[in-house]
Order: structure tokens, then C-alpha cells, then sequence
């Protein structure tokens, strides 16, 4: 069943797959949705009452009609928001990827109470972006360009064999090892349907967010223990940030994996599964 929390016009979404005493939150990055974690809730469901949030804009998360920008600061309040309201009294424990690796982070920092442990996978530590999601930062500001941008995402959201294509370009550290990859093809097989039903204009407002944050000043006052894990090619987040973000965490574990992107848990999904286990445990 689909959850709803209601924040300054804005409509976050989540949902809880099992049960248990501890309380994992799985928050998902720029342009995916809940389903992308079908995968690790198969090998992480007994380890407690797992739930999976959706960022703003991400259907069926909505943002306010009116909103046409959100700065970092309006993005962390309604997502810390959330967790506070999914955790109750807590602790909980946060995995993020991308830029839900960056919010939980974020709420490392700020609810030293709340949060004890973090499983950051590629976490955006401050912008812009790179690759092709940093063009389309440089891109969208111009006047005209939006067009641009809707009509490209527009082709993925309507064609499954392209967002496939496109990501194993814009994304993965080994285009033709990706387009093998049997988790990604099914992540992606269970994602694409809810994606398809994201308003692209919410997208693009959540990608200049991106090209706005930096959170190292939160690093610095993160005490609980973090998990690190990027890809030494990723092509969206340099791997000079997870690099950075290695030495500053106080509790920090850290594996940049050689011949990876920024998909790390598709990309090397046993390894990487069997680390965040071992943590967990």
C-alpha cells in the first residue's frame, strides 16, 4: 500500500515491504522511483521493516502546481520531514543512492538521534553533475531549451529499449558488461512503468536543485557509522567526490570499485550486496 506525506504542497510517497524492530529506509536518486529497489528488498527483507521513499516530483510523488524551482534547503526539510514521520521515535537506518545517498547524509547530519547507521551508494556530495545530466544542467537554464531536455526524456519515458540504452550511456562504467547485466534489465523492466508517469517538468526542476547542492559542510558533522560505495568511472558523480567524502566521515567504510559507474548495485550487485549485508549485520 502506498503511503502519503503531505508537506508545503508537496506529496511524497512511500511504502512498507516487511516488518521487523529495525526500521531501513531506501531512498532512491534523480529520476528513478521506489521499484528500483525490488532487488535489494529481496535480499534485505528479513533484516527488518524495510520502506522505500520517493523524492519530490518522482510519481507518484507530486510537487506543489506551482513550484518551478525548490533550493537545497526546501528539498532536505521535506525530505527529513518524511523520515522523521516513517521512523517515529526511531533509529533508523538510511541507504541512499545518488541523490538519496546525498539526503541521507543530510539527515545523518542533522538528526544525530534519529539516524544511526547510512549505506550511501554514489552519493551526490555537491554539484554540478557530469556526463550527460550535467549538459542538461548547463542546458535547461537557457531560454528554449526546455524543449530540448522533454523531448529526449520524452522518448525514454515512452520506450523501454531506449531509457535501456540510455542509461547504460549516461550511467554505467561498462556500457556493454551493463547491457548484460540481468539485475539492471530487471530493475529497470520494473521501474520504467512508474517513471513513465512522471511529469517531466518536476524532473527537470529537481535536476537544477542538483546543480546547487553541496553538502560537505553536513559531512563534517556525521558521527554514526557510514557505508561507502561508488564506481571509480562514474560518469555523473566524479569519483573524486566519494574520494573527498572518504576521508571526512568520522565511522566511514569506504570501496570505490574499479570498472564501475554510477550504478554500483547493478553494476557489481553481488559484491556490493553481500558488503551492505555484512554491514547491516
Amino acid at each position: 500500500m502506498i503511503n502519503h506525506f503531505h508537506h508545503a504542497g508537496h506529496t511524497l510517497t512511500w511504502e512498507e515491504h516487511s516488518a521487523g524492530a529495525q526500521t531501513i529506509i531506501f531512498i532512491h536518486g534523480y529520476s528513478a522511483n521506489r521499484a528500483i529497489w525490488s532487488h535489494e528488498l529481496e535480499l534485505l527483507g528479513h533484516a527488518g521493516r524495510c520502506v522505500t521513499l520517493d523524492l519530490p516530483g518522482h510519481y507518484p510523488a507530486l510537487m506543489a502546481p506551482s513550484c518551478r524551482s525548490l533550493s537545497q534547503e526546501d528539498l532536505f526539510d521535506l525530505e527529513l520531514r518524511a523520515i522523521q514521520a516513517i521512523a517515529g521515535d526511531g533509529p533508523c537506518t538510511l541507504v541512499g543512492h545518488s541523490t538519496g545517498g546525498m539526503i541521507a547524509l543530510a539527515a545523518a547530519a542533522r538528526m544525530p538521534t534519529l539516524v544511526e547507521r547510512v549505506v550511501a551508494l554514489a552519493p551526490v556530495v555537491w554539484g554540478p553533475l557530469t556526463g550527460a545530466l550535467g549538459f542538461y544542467q548547463r542546458l535547461l537554464p537557457l531560454p528554449g531549451s526546455y524543449f530540448l531536455y522533454w523531448l529526449h526524456y520524452r522518448l525514454t519515458q515512452l520506450s523501454l529499449r531506449f531509457i535501456q540504452w540510455g542509461i547504460a550511456t549516461a550511467y554505467s562504467g561498462n556500457m556493454s558488461a551493463y547491457l548484460r547485466n540481468p539485475v539492471a534489465a530487471e530493475a529497470v523492466r520494473r521501474w520504467h512503468p512508474i517513471y513513465a508517469q512522471s511529469r517531466l517538468r518536476n524532473l527537470a526542476t529537481m535536476l537544477l536543485t542538483l546543480r546547487h547542492c553541496d553538502i560537505r559542510s553536513e559531512v563534517t558533522k556525521i558521527q554514526c557509522p557510514v557505508l561507502l560505495i561508488s564506481g571509480e568511472r562514474d560518469p555523473v558523480v566524479p569519483v573524486a567526490q566519494a574520494r573527498w567524502l572518504s576521508q571526512q566521515l568520522v565511522h566511514g567504510t569506504s570501496h570505490i570499485l574499479p570498472g564501475v559507474g554510477h550504478l554500483p548495485q547493478w553494476e557489481a550487485a553481488d559484491g556490493v550486496h553481500a558488503r551492505v549485508s555484512d554491514w547491516l549485520a
